[in-house]
């Protein structure tokens, strides 16, 4: 359909301004947008307290090691998960998951009350509710949209939650001394709970031609080992999962450089301060305030920019945005001892870390969950879970060893973790370009892909030269079969070449109008005859097929009247 916008809610006119959006998508996208923000904003807050927690009471290897230990606790809780999605789906399944985490959270809190050690456990807790939860309300999305609404709109979810992020992690800074940890601990609960009235209204708010249209069932999802079985057998899954560890591994080797120099600079300032400061609150401090700028970075390049790369190189281009930022930031930070101190490594790897974070929590992030929108529902939720769980997870065991082999056998230091990271980027390239490939083949096999067609001609536009004119093109002078798309209109001469000056193409009045101050090269009055005229890009590119332009193809004068020769 054309991306009308006279029809089009207020809401949709300001989201348009950040992606095309079809008249009737504002509510589905702001009831998602809501619950990413309220979903990122709960998570921020206990990842914060999760971090204060695990450092104040053990090292940064230890650290490594309660993640590794996640990864071991969820080849039990995806079989389970696959148990529950057999006898609940959709809305059900979703808010069951949330309820378990809403139940499970003031737990924690009333234990570290009463002076039980929960640091431990409760990072691992933070760990799987910060991927289960996520991953669930993502498995829904690509659940309620088609393939090409999806990637449209997945843009505007991904933005609500890096805005909740932001929210979240300044509220941790600024809340952390006048709140208790358990008062933040019950904050993170209550902005969690807000979602379970979101998820029946998000699905019945999505209109017909923007609902996803993906097979229930693909493979047989094996009983035993869940979604992990299914990601083994499925080449395009497989794939997602291998990239999915590899980039964790990066990520979390990253996160352990940097942990490692938050506690020795914590240690410091006490030290220099004769034990007056709280060691806790520094770091707590730190990461809120580390947060803050990488969800504030993340939100800007969702909002500016994730939708332009989209339209520009599609989702196989985007994917190939991130390694190549990871592999030149730590590629200097492998460097730096050469460099003689010039710059400071806690500083360099604060700024390499808030580069990698800040696009892997806006584009690749927003890259990643689009990867799942042509699979079938199957894949969707068990495969998907299984992929945003235990495959994650997978990376940081893998992670742990090699800062156990690097740190205890080889004596790594900083710049040499960061080299391991350097080589690794070049193989996460080489999985994304296989990726690519993979999502563009599924793609066509979800979609119509049938070129749009010109069905009603454009009426003659007749004008006076130097008089005001407004000339409309209807709605339905073109038809696309395909669901999802958003067709954008632009107008030409004959021969290909920018109309002339004195009349221009608004797009979103879908009108030929007088252009201010100008005047065709005639005095007598014009008669211009329009013809429709379709075109889209090529049926290899799926991801730009929502774009196609529409001109107007003989724009003459007719006999015994003055005019110009248009296109």
């Amino acid at each position: 359909m054309i991306s009308d916008h006279a029809e089009l809610s207020r809401f949709e006119r300001l989201l348009s301004l950040v992606t095309r959006v079809r008249p009737g998508e504002g509510r589905a996208a702001f009831l998602f947008f809501l619950h990413g923000f309220l979903l990122l904003s709960s998570y921020q807050v206990v990842k914060a307290l999760r971090e204060a927690f695990m450092l104040t009471k053990f090292s940064a290897e230890t650290r490594s090691y309660a993640v590794a230990i996640t990864a071991l606790v969820l080849m039990f809780v995806v079989p389970f998960y696959g148990w529950v999605r057999r006898h609940l789906d959709g809305a059900r399944l979703l808010r069951a998951v949330t309820i378990f985490f809403v139940v499970t959270m003031p737990l924690f809190a009333t234990l570290a009350h009463q002076g039980v050690s929960i640091a431990f456990p409760f990072y691992v807790w933070v760990s799987i509710y910060g991927l289960m939860v996520v991953s669930q309300m993502w498995a829904f999305a690509a659940d309620s949209f088609n393939v090409k609404s999806g990637q449209r709109l997945f843009v505007v979810i991904m933005l609500g939650a890096n805005f909740g992020a932001l929210v979240g992690a300044k509220v941790t800074q600024l809340a952390v001394t006048a709140l208790s940890p358990m008062g933040l601990m019950f904050l993170a609960t209550g902005i969690l709970g807000a979602t379970l009235f979101l998820a029946g209204p998000e699905r019945a708010a999505v209109p017909e031609g923007s609902r996803a249209i993906s097979t229930e069932h693909g493979l047989p999802v094996p009983r035993l080992f869940g979604g992990i079985g299914l990601v083994l057998r499925d080449r395009y899954l497989r794939l997602i999962a291998l990239l999915v560890v590899l980039l964790n591994w990066i990520n979390t080797t990253g996160e352990f450089i940097l942990a490692d120099y938050v506690k020795v600079d914590a240690v410091a300032r006490v030290a220099a301060n004769g034990g007056t400061l709280d060691m806790g609150s520094l770091i707590t401090a730190f990461y809120g305030d580390f947060q803050f700028w990488v969800t504030l970075f993340s939100f800007g390049i969702q909002l500016f920019l994730v939708s332009r790369i989209y339209q520009l190189v599609g989702v196989r281009g985007a994917l190939l945005i991130h390694p190549l930022v990871v592999a030149a930031g730590y590629g200097l930070l492998a460097l730096a001892p050469m460099l003689g101190g010039f710059v400071p490594i806690f500083t360099l790897i604060r700024l390499i870390k808030i580069a990698e974070n800040s696009i892997d929590y806006s584009l690749m992030n927003t890259t990643r969950q689009a990867l799942f929108l042509p699979v079938d529902r199957d894949s969707k939720y068990d495969g998907k879970t299984a992929i945003d769980t235990f495959f994650w997870r997978f990376g940081d065991l893998i992670q742990a060893l090699a800062v156990y082999v690097g740190l205890n056998v080889l004596h790594w230091t900083a710049p040499h973790f960061a080299l391991l990271n350097f080589v690794l980027a070049f193989a996460w390239i080489a999985l994304a370009v296989a990726i690519g490939r993979g999502f563009s083949r599924k793609a066509l096999g979800n979609i119509m892909n049938v070129a749009p067609e010109a069905v009603e001609d454009i009426p003659d536009l007749v004008f006076s030269p130097g008089q005001p004119f407004l000339h409309l093109v209807s709605p339905g002078t073109f038809r696309d079969a395909d669901p999802g798309d958003v067709l954008n209109l632009r107008a030409c001469l004959d021969d290909g070449k920018p109309l002339p000056r004195w009349v221009r193409f608004d797009e979103r009045q879908r009108a030929f109008v007088a252009a201010a101050g100008s005047a065709s090269s005639t005095s007598r009055r014009c008669r211009i005859a329009l013809r429709p005229f379709a075109s889209t890009s090529s049926p290899s590119d799926v991801e730009r097929l929502a774009s196609f332009s529409a001109a107007a193809r003989r724009l003459k004068s007719a006999p015994g009247v003055g005019g110009r020769a248009l296109r």
